[in-house]
């Protein structure tokens, strides 16, 4: 009896050590699995923040290309207005040099009215510089003239009118800016 109770012991001690081994081969299985599964989050959460990141270049790329395509269009005149105001400036200049009397006056003064309307009707105007103050992003002194009357820096002449393109300067008014007289 007494063996048999030994074989009995040998065989639950053998049967708890299977099980024991089984249970440590599990754990490890287990903890393995654990660091998988820890490995594909990370993993997981850096592709998503790499594809929360490409939508937002994607959409900033799409914004970019909206404002370009409408500015594109806003200014597509451009070159082509820029071209136009010498023409401009010349029926100025000729205008000046009319006598009240010249038939040819009024001709000149209607041509030049319907071309300021229709560059008017695609957002292109001349601004008004003569009495405003000098503004490097509006103006282009050429040169100073001293006054006693004016202030400094508040523009007397101007040589070519400066025009914007909706809300774009096209070009520089060419002014003559005043210059506190020095007394000797």
């Amino acid at each position: 009896m007494k063996e048999k109770k030994t074989d009995l012991q040998k065989k639950k001690n053998k049967t708890l050590k299977k099980n024991t081994k089984k249970q440590t081969e599990l754990k490890q299985k287990i903890k393995n699995l654990n660091l998988d599964i820890e490995s594909i989050k990370s993993e997981s959460e850096k592709y998503k923040e790499k594809n929360i990141r490409l939508l937002a270049e994607f959409d900033n790329y799409r914004r970019r290309s909206v404002t370009e395509r409408q500015n594109l269009l806003k200014y597509s005149a451009e070159e082509f207005v820029k071209d136009l105001l010498p023409i401009l400036d010349d029926f100025d200049r000729t205008l000046d040099n009319l006598k009240e009397d010249n038939p040819l006056l009024e001709g000149v003064q209607m041509i030049k009215a319907k071309l300021i309307k229709i560059l008017e009707d695609h957002g292109i105007e001349p601004f008004i510089s003569i009495g405003k103050e000098f503004d490097p992003n509006l103006h282009e002194a050429l040169m100073n003239q001293e006054t006693v009357e004016e202030k400094e820096g508040i523009i007397l002449n101007e040589f070519e009118k400066g025009y914007k393109y909706h809300d774009k300067i096209l070009r520089h008014a060419k002014v003559v800016v005043s210059k506190i007289k020095q007394e000797a």
